[in-house]
């Protein structure tokens, strides 16, 4: 398990990319802030903003599906977790932007439904969030709640 972020990279870099980072998200997306994560310990800027990217989301698909070890879980705890290893394991920007999309998402002021889509018919009540999310984003932002502005 450890060894596919090398195996990744390996494979995708002879390949021509449009975008250089590529190779380098795969190979980096289980590094963290804090220098816990591997292959090679990176921590904060030196983990490139694409692979911090790549993190979050693969952990929020690891979350929310079905695995052949355990159950998919409840989106509040989705939500929590994000909450508990921002600045650790997840780049705060990187967190607030995905909610806010998330948000806008279930509010209907997105015209994208790419997160819901991706959840299928397997969460039901998401309106139920928003105020979780809210917080959530009030946090990261110092206080202040702008779900609709920027990301």
């Amino acid at each position: 398990m450890s060894r596919h972020p090398a195996a990744g990279y390996e494979i995708l870099a002879p390949i021509s990319h449009p975008y250089a980072d590529i190779p380098l998200m795969a190979r980096y997306h289980h590094e963290r802030l804090d220098g816990n994560g591997y292959p090679d310990g990176l921590k904060g800027d030196q983990i490139p903003p694409g692979a911090k990217i790549v993190t979050l989301a693969d952990s929020f698909d690891a979350m929310t599906t079905d695995r052949p070890y355990r159950k998919r879980i409840p989106l509040e705890d989705v939500f929590a977790d994000f909450r508990a290893n921002t600045g650790t394991q997840f780049e705060p920007a990187v967190v607030c932007a995905f909610c806010r999309a998330f948000l806008k998402e279930i509010e209907g002021t997105s015209k994208e439904k790419r997160l819901i889509k991706l959840l299928g018919k397997n969460y039901d009540n998401l309106e139920t969030l928003s105020p979780l999310l809210n917080s959530l984003i009030s946090d990261l932002n110092g206080g202040t709640t702008t779900a609709g502005a920027g990301n």
